[in-house]
């Protein structure tokens, strides 16, 4: 294209109008979306994945439930830099009696081996920690100073000891992702700790030896695993943390960069009725070029050219919001972790985006432009377009080639490569069901309205004839719509499944106090302590004991050629009675024993493990527990309740089997609540190591994150929404100077204006009612795959909603389309003489 023809281009676009418009707001909003999402996932990636040694602790991690053998720890001392790291929780009280969770982490001199922790005011960590005056230091979460009004300089109490605490945690290299639902760290000294006679017999405490090596980590664990071979303790790498953090971070980016790939599609379609709209009031311009023998290419290049502008301008407009969102949201998580961002993560995100954007726009503008181009002068000058030639086949190449672009774009750019298959077949299947849906309606429309008892209804048969006639607006509408209502619908379905999933187990059936780590010796204070509280309802006390699964079958899972199978046999899993099931359980496979039953052992498994192992009704398992070999039979396969679980155990057994292991339990309390706190105070005085949680915190922390993703999830729908309102005024643009011109045709021989203006609201009452069946449908089997396979919640029957939400969404679209078109009838037929003359 010359230079002249480039300059046209630019000075066309001055008046463009409002059907660009609703191309660049597409792009804008989809743009926008793609990086505000990439860019908060490759920002908060990158930092997690650049700095996972510290965040990790170390390169590889020994951890166990006690202090590891002395020849063990020569042995590590020997080849690397060893720090140990001692965590538990427990009960924290102010000296005004408030009592409070905390994650007590008694830490070396070593500490910490990658990173370094920050204080407040700024001190070595030695220092904060050091005993001064017969006082032990400590270094506090902010969070605990905030829940109980503490500041530096103020004393608190742990256990036997008391602490001063001389500096809050700026930063926390390796700070745990769970720590804001373990209770906030503390940091004290080991010496600390031994002193604080917390460490009784049966107290959950995990001993975390981590090293600093010069070689590589899977050197290192084949030689530990060679010298030790009969060790019981868990080994980790920093690389399977990154790994593991990597996984978790792709499924959450992938969901969200679904939505916005689907506002881009749903974008896509509006571009291309925008594009449509834009050249049928191009229709002259286009008729004097091609008469004064421009080629079609270089036609089609000039009006692409426009596109490719806008289209680069809307989606650099929307990298740049989408970017500031992006830094936003990075801040808002850093808050959480002690991370630092480098900008450069956005440089990727952002040129993927706005290739997106570009692409999206050639794509959908390419069948559009190749539908003008395909009709001839004297047909444009008469302005009719409806009977032009099939699209030249290098415009149906070109949007295909684009097509393939823009899927192998979104298959690389998804990090869950799952997620992008089926987004790309979900995509396909939309477009050739409504595709076939538009067929059909235009084959069974004429027979309706032919029937014999719609002879009299003039605006009904009018409206059907709208459907099937050329020109008809249905494909574009079905095809834009539709898809906007199926992408409504099953976020709606899902904002709801996780709205009644919550509000229907947890307020209902959650008990006031859950207890860990009751000793033995403990239970009938933990009894009497409650028995003294006038509003007691129930109090319930199961055993909770440690255990792995050695082996399945009289296969050894330790030798087991699958690693993850091989991996479980290291893994702890706890274990308890079915007569106490605290956490009400439901058997999904087998059943389970009578309550009298007083045979051989049996089990039954948690499904998660079961699955993980391929277990099956039936199959021979030999549990370890405390070095004594426990052979049992598996009877059932029991799912937990998902919002309802409390203790998360992993296997239950026949009452008896557990007897000579059990040393401590775990139980549940309802009460009202001002003896909630009173049972919490008496219990941290008598018996501090028993971790009291308050679980009204817990469901107010639960409600407030069911609020976020509420609001998040309702910021989904209305982004959806917004496009589906866009692509409606794309396409009742493109179709408004048709429906004019047959509404003024049509009254100029004699229709009057009451029955044109039924016939219209017909046709879109109709519409709505087709695409909103259609996206209630789609959008039920959408929701109901991702809240089963994904989200793994019951999938209800919400066939109401779904239809609610469609038609309510179509009906106002759809009617404020309508009333648009109806509104711009302004039927004189002077105006039609005018216009054929």
């Amino acid at each position: 294209m010359n230079t002249a023809l480039l300059s046209f281009a630019f000075r066309d676009l001055r008046n463009a109008g409002r059907p660009l418009v609703v191309l660049c707001a597409c792009l804008v909003l989809a743009v926008t979306l793609i990086t505000a999402t990439g860019g908060l996932f490759y920002l908060v990636r990158d930092a997690l994945l650049s700095d996972t040694r510290a965040l990790f602790g170390g390169d590889v991690e020994l951890r166990d439930r006690q202090r590891i053998d002395a020849p063990v720890l020569d042995w590590l001392n020997e080849r690397a830099e060893v720090s140990l790291l001692v965590e538990l929780r427990t009960m924290a009280a102010a000296e005004d009696g408030q009592l409070q969770i905390v994650q007590v982490q008694a830490v070396d001199d070593a500490y910490p081996l990658y990173g370094n922790v920050e204080l407040m005011p700024a001190m070595p960590v030695a220092e904060a920690l050091a005993m001064r005056d017969g006082v032990f230091g400590a270094a506090f979460d902010p969070a605990l100073a905030e829940s109980l009004g503490l500041t530096v300089g103020d004393q608190l109490e742990i256990g036997a000891l008391k602490l001063e605490l001389r500096a809050s945690i700026k930063r926390q290299p390796d700070r745990a992702l769970r720590a804001t639902w373990r209770g906030p760290p503390i940091l004290i000294a080991q010496t600390a700790l031994e002193q604080a006679e917390l460490l009784v017999p049966g107290a959950r405490s995990s001993w975390r030896y981590r090293t600093r090596l010069t070689g590589t980590p899977d050197r290192f664990i084949a030689q530990l695993n060679g010298a030790f071979p009969d060790s019981q303790f868990e080994i980790r790498t920093f690389e399977g943390r990154g790994t593991r953090i990597a996984e978790v971070l792709g499924q959450l980016a992938s969901g969200l960069l679904l939505v916005a790939f689907s506002a881009l599609f749903i974008g896509g379609l509006g571009i291309f009725n925008s594009v449509h709209a834009y050249l049928q009031g191009k229709l002259a311009t286009l008729a004097t070029l091609r008469a004064l023998g421009l080629r079609d290419a270089n036609l089609s290049a000039l009006y692409l050219a426009q596109v490719v502008a806008l289209a680069g301008l809307a989606s650099l407009a929307g990298v740049v919001v989408g970017g500031a969102l992006a830094v936003v949201g990075a801040g808002i998580v850093r808050e959480s972790l002690p991370l630092e961002f480098g900008l450069g993560a956005l440089l990727w995100p952002a040129v993927t985006a706005l290739t997106l954007g570009v692409l999206t726009a050639i794509t959908f503008a390419l069948p559009a432009l190749g539908k003008a181009v395909a009709v001839s002068p004297a047909i444009l000058f008469r302005g009719d377009t409806v009977d032009a030639p099939p699209v030249a086949r290098r415009y149906l190449a070109g949007t295909a080639v684009c097509g393939a672009a823009l899927a192998a774009m979104v298959l690389a750019v998804l990090p869950d490569t799952l997620f992008a298959a089926g987004f790309v077949v979900t995509i396909l299947a939309l477009l050739g069901g409504f595709e076939l849906l538009v067929r059909l309606l235009k084959a069974i429309a004429p027979r309706v309205a032919e029937h014999p008892a719609l002879v009299s209804k003039f605006a009904f048969r009018l409206a059907l004839a709208n459907l099937y006639r050329p020109g008809s607006p249905l494909r574009p509408l079905l095809l834009s719509l539709g898809s906007a209502l199926t992408l409504l619908v099953a976020t709606g379905l899902v904002v709801m499944a996780l709205h009644k999933t919550i509000e229907d187990t947890i307020p209902a059936d959650s008990p006031d106090l859950v207890f860990y780590d009751i000793g033995t010796d403990q239970l009938d204070l933990v009894r009497e302590t409650l028995a003294q509280q006038t509003t007691l309802e129930r109090a319930d006390f199961a055993p909770l004991v440690l255990g792995r699964l050695e082996t399945v079958n009289d296969e050894a899972l330790r030798l087991a050629e699958d690693v993850k199978r091989a991996l479980e046999s290291r893994d702890e899993h706890k274990l308890t009675y079915r007569g106490a099931n605290i956490d009400d359980v439901a058997v999904r496979d087998g059943a389970w024993w009578p309550a009298d039953y007083s045979g051989p052992p049996v089990v039954a498994m948690e499904d998660r493990e079961a699955d993980q192992l391929g277990l099956a009704v039936g199959d021979r398992l030999v549990f370890e527990i405390m070095g004594e070999r426990v052979e049992t039979q598996l009877v059932a396969i029991f799912s937990q309740r998902r919002h309802q679980a409390r203790f998360w155990f992993e296997a239950m057994f026949s009452d008896g089997t557990l007897e000579p292991f059990i040393t401590r339990h775990v139980g549940t309390a309802s009460l009202g609540d001002d003896d909630v706190d009173a049972s919490r105070r008496a219990l941290a005085r008598s018996a501090p190591n028993i971790v009291t949680i308050d679980i009204r915190n817990i469901l107010d922390e639960a409600s407030q994150l069911l609020g976020k993703a509420a609001a998040g999830l309702a910021v989904v729908a209305a982004v959806s929404l917004a496009a589906s309102a866009l692509v409606l005024a794309g396409v009742v643009a493109s179709a408004r100077t048709r429906q004019v011109h047959e509404a003024v045709l049509l009254h100029t021989l004699g229709a009057r204006i009451d029955v044109i203006r039924k016939a219209l609201q017909l046709e879109y009452a109709l519409m709505a009612v087709v695409a909103s069946l259609v996206a209630v449908l789609l959008g039920t089997v959408i929701a109901g795959a991702l809240l089963h396979y994904r989200l793994q919640l019951p999938v209800e029957a919400t066939w109401w909603l779904a239809a609610a939400i469609a038609l309510g969404a179509s009906t106002l679209a759809l009617a404020s389309g309508a009333r648009y078109v109806i509104g711009e009838l302004r039927l004189v037929p002077a105006t039609l003489l005018r216009a054929q003359g």
